[in-house]
């Protein structure tokens, strides 16, 4: 078995451990401040408002939360964090 990975098959990799997931490693700052804010039950837009960003970019920015966590939704997020004391 290679340690080298080639392409973009990662089944050689396990998951990583939550005890040593550390957010800042996987989420920009800019993330984790949305996730905080959708936490608290603001929408896109009220978000956006409040970073003086337009809701576009917050929309891309959940987007890139749900893509970099596999997930479908990020209210699934939010619980999973909350779950776990991220949040």
């Amino acid at each position: 078995m290679s340690f080298y990975n080639k392409g973009n098959d990662l089944t050689n990799f396990r998951e990583p451990d939550k005890e040593i997931l550390n957010l800042d490693d996987l989420f920009s700052k800019r993330e984790i401040q949305i996730i905080k804010l959708i936490s608290s039950g603001l929408t896109s837009k009220e978000i956006a408002t409040k970073l003086f960003k337009s809701p576009l970019t917050v929309n891309i920015h959940r987007s890139n939360i749900i893509n970099k966590l596999k997930s479908s939704k990020v209210s699934e997020i939010i619980a999973e964090f909350k779950e776990n004391g991220y949040l």
